[in-house]
């Protein structure tokens, strides 16, 4: 009887660490998905700028290290429609080309899910 109990414990451990083992595999992947969206606040952006506020303004940092890490990828801009949205989306456009990120690499899209925001996506 107790050889039977300590069989069932043997194999109640082994499914567990598997189940375990299959979480941790998958965890880098599931928080690299999330990563390849990020958010720029108008309250971030409306601080005065200049070329060191802007490199360490967040979460430009991130996407930059992200999008120079992954050769051959865009930086998708989705910006808040109206002149407003547009001429903030083209001036983060050209910080992000003074920050090493060529004008190709990028991708302005009208229409981002709030107005006070835009969001930064890594695509292929």
């Amino acid at each position: 009887m107790r050889a039977e109990a300590a069989g069932t414990r043997r194999l109640c451990y082994c499914a567990a660490m598997r189940a375990l083992l299959s979480i941790l595999v998958l965890l880098p992947t599931l928080a690299a998905a999330q990563n390849d969206t990020w958010v720029l606040s108008a309250d971030a952006w409306a601080r005065p700028r200049d070329g060191r506020s802007v490199a360490a303004m967040a979460p430009l940092p991130q996407v930059i290290r992200q999008w120079s890490a992954q050769t051959g990828r865009r930086l998708v801009i989705r910006y808040p429609g109206g002149e407003a949205g547009q001429l903030w989306a083209y001036e983060l456009r050209s910080w992000l080309v003074a920050l090493g990120v060529p004008q190709e690499s990028q991708e302005l899209v009208a229409g981002s899910e709030r107005g006070d925001q835009i969001e930064i996506e890594l695509s292929r």
